[in-house]
């Protein structure tokens, strides 16, 4: 007589406790951390810049004789504006799909994930082409022997140089925030010079953990941001083309810690918040459905939009590195 087995008394359904969904953490994406979100209710306008000469100025104060007047300065004043583009992208869902849903699917949320996701990564692609780059900041500068060459490069003293040159070309700020690429980490963290300066003097043999923090204190930032969002090039069908957005550069600038009046920044995210529904990252999830996409088969759109521009506010408050590692 033939004995149960165990496929004889199971049958394979889906876990009701387990999906897997490939969204990517927030930690990742550093777009609006180095460029701090302004919240704005108009998409353009305009905002005012002081002029920093003015203010830094030296040898208009004088030693007052009785009856003398001081001496009389101005103020010079200028502006700029921003346009918040509006960035977006949606998902369909038929009926008979939404239907049929096993229940620990939730594709309704798996949606509105993947696409958050997506837009995240669309802004942090645009700052990694326009601002993580040569041609923007106050000074830019590859190091003469690369962070790569364990040998003969100087990464501590190379970033000490740029703080001094920046704080000197800014009028007296100094970078306060360093982003790198993750290639540029992973070349970091077993660099001598880092190594020496962890407590006890480790070594590539003798390792210590390396900390983002520990890092942030050794090159005398208060933040300390890697670029770890990952984008896939390729197109739909075809195999994945998985690479790090951030590249192989270092970027040091200063960062407000609250962005306000009378406040510099190397860069800001004008966020057009008058917008309903939108979040604390700016974005805004939408889901509707109506008798036109009815008619198309379509029992509900879900959609998410992000408006902002983010700009350079101060070109001199910021000092690149390009191609930093081999």
């Amino acid at each position: 007589m033939p004995l149960l087995t165990p496929s004889n008394v199971h049958i394979d359904a889906p876990l009701s406790n387990l999906t897997l969904a490939y969204v990517q953490e927030q930690t990742n994406f550093v777009a609006d951390k180095v460029f701090p979100v302004v919240g704005v209710q108009r998409q353009s306008d305009k905002y005012y810049i002081y002029d920093r000469a003015g203010m830094n100025r030296s040898g208009d104060v004088k030693k007052l004789a009785p009856r003398t007047e001081v001496n009389r300065i101005g103020l010079q004043l200028s502006n700029d504006s921003y346009y918040a583009d509006v960035y977006g992208l949606g998902m369909d869902f038929d009926e008979q799909t939404l239907a049929n849903e096993d229940a620990m699917l939730e594709i309704r949320a798996a949606g509105a994930q993947t696409l958050v996701n997506r837009v995240l990564i669309e802004r942090e692609e645009q700052f990694a082409s326009s601002f993580f780059a040569a041609g923007i900041w106050g000074t830019d500068a590859t190091p003469a022997n690369l962070w790569s060459d364990y040998t003969n490069s100087t990464p501590i003293t190379d970033v000490t140089t740029a703080r001094r040159t920046m704080q000197l070309k800014s009028g007296g700020f100094k970078p306060n925030t360093m982003v790198i690429g993750k290639e540029v980490r992973d070349i970091l963290i077993n660099h001598p010079d880092v190594l020496a300066r962890l407590n006890g003097g480790a070594t590539v043999s003798n390792t210590a953990l390396i900390t983002d923090a520990k890092l942030a204190e050794i090159f005398e930032v208060e933040n300390f941001y890697v670029m770890e969002a990952v984008k896939n090039g390729a197109a739909e069908g075809l195999a994945e083309a998985n690479a790090f957005i951030g590249g192989k550069n270092a970027l040091l600038v200063h960062t407000p810690r609250t962005s306000g009046l009378m406040t510099p920044a190397a860069g800001l995210t004008f966020a057009w918040n008058n917008i309903p529904s939108v979040n604390n990252l700016g974005i805004t999830v939408e889901s509707f459905s109506d008798d036109a996409l009815k008619r198309q088969q379509v029992a509900e759109h879900i959609q998410v939009k992000m408006a902002y521009d983010m700009k350079v506010v101060g070109a001199d408050l910021g000092y690149f590195f390009e191609s930093v590692v081999a």
